[in-house]
């Protein structure tokens, strides 16, 4: 499993430290230093918290920052979807849980709180690595070398499969043929609409424009808009915790009709900087239909996994993302399978999304 960076993890814990009221108990120092002995029940549930039994559970503690020290337990969820797990570490514990017929889901918990906590949502990102874990509520207390509370009941949704459904999913990367002109871009097709591709749909309308005068000196901005009144998009966050990142089906109102991405800066400062977010993903609507009452009659939904990249790269400016267009309409569903993709993917292998 990967491990933060020693020297980043201890400039975190050296912030937390300096941050707090009052300093860390004796018994909190010690237990940082040498581990202490930590123990969680883990509740495995699906997504509609029903137990999930015979689960596979892997825990690992850390009794110190080798990857070489960690202390592991394995097993399987009893008929309450339970999991108990104990070991000495020196503040964390990652998990992963995985069954046949369910997304594999992985987090961590943490005995002691580090900075970067975001104490609304209980999640963060590794400042290494990118990776995304759920954390969870604790007390930094150790009493008699055990982490407080002892035995805490920890929930983890392990995400079932439901209907996996055949869809157009592609990771593009295309040149932008025209700077400061809407252009339709087709998601069935994967392409621009003629005269600049082999599209059919203008599904999306991009407008791209951008002065370069240097690597570090430039402005530029995307925007994105639809075809018909009611298409648009939405922003969930990701589910980061598990394979599967989206919801099952795309909710049925709360559209948006256009997307603003802009970047400016000079040689030393960054001017402007709006962009699609980490943690967000979006869930799109479009070929609306409807009928004489202003309700959708027809409509197809996908999603598209970020970051939305745009600029000049190398002598071309160019737009990369991943998508997944279901073709069926009138089905909100998002859940794709990766082995019914239907881009022919014997041109070049290194478009096609491998995530349901």
């Amino acid at each position: 499993m990967k491990r933060f960076n020693v020297g980043i993890f201890c400039l975190l814990l050296c912030c937390v430290r300096s941050t707090s009221l009052k300093a860390e108990s004796p018994e909190v120092e010690k237990a940082r230093q040498y581990g202490a002995q930590g123990q969680v029940t883990l509740r495995i549930v699906d997504s509609t918290n029903k137990p999930v039994e015979k689960a596979q559970v892997s825990v690992a503690f850390w009794p110190s920052d080798s990857s070489a020290d960690a202390i592991v337990s394995e097993g399987y969820t009893d008929t309450k979807g339970l999991f108990v797990a104990k070991g000495k570490t020196i503040g964390d514990m990652n998990y992963t849980v995985t069954k046949e017929g369910f997304y594999k889901t992985t987090g961590k918990y943490w005995f002691y709180r580090p900075s970067g906590l975001d104490a609304s949502t209980n999640s963060a990102t590794s400042p290494t690595s990118g990776e995304y874990w759920l954390y969870h509520q604790q007390e930094n207390t150790v009493k008699a070398g055990r982490w407080q509370p002892w035995d805490p009941t920890i929930n983890v949704v392990l995400k079932e499969h439901r209907n996996p459904v055949p869809m157009y999913a592609k990771n593009i990367d295309v040149p932008i043929p025209v700077l400061g002109c809407r252009i339709g871009f087709d998601l069935e097709k994967g392409d621009w609409v003629a005269p600049y591709g082999q599209g059919h749909h203008a599904d999306m309308l991009v407008q791209y424009v951008a002065t370069y005068e240097g690597p570090q000196v430039f402005s530029k901005r995307l925007e994105i808009t639809f075809s018909n009144t009611l298409d648009g998009v939405q922003f969930p966050r990701l589910d980061k915790t598990s394979d599967f990142m989206s919801l099952y089906a795309a909710p049925e109102e709360g559209y948006v009709t256009k997307l603003e991405f802009e970047r400016e800066r000079t040689q030393t400062k960054i001017m402007k900087s709006r962009e699609m977010e980490k943690e967000q993903y979006l869930i799109f609507r479009v070929r609306t239909i409807t009928d004489k009452s202003g309700k959708i009659s027809s409509a197809n939904y996908g999603k598209i996994y970020g970051p939305i990249e745009y600029g000049r790269m190398g002598a071309q400016h160019r737009l990369l993302f991943s998508y997944y267009f279901n073709p069926a309409a009138n089905d909100r569903n998002l859940e794709f399978d990766p082995s019914q993709n239907l881009f022919n993917w014997k041109r070049d292998a290194r478009e096609r999304p491998y995530m349901p």
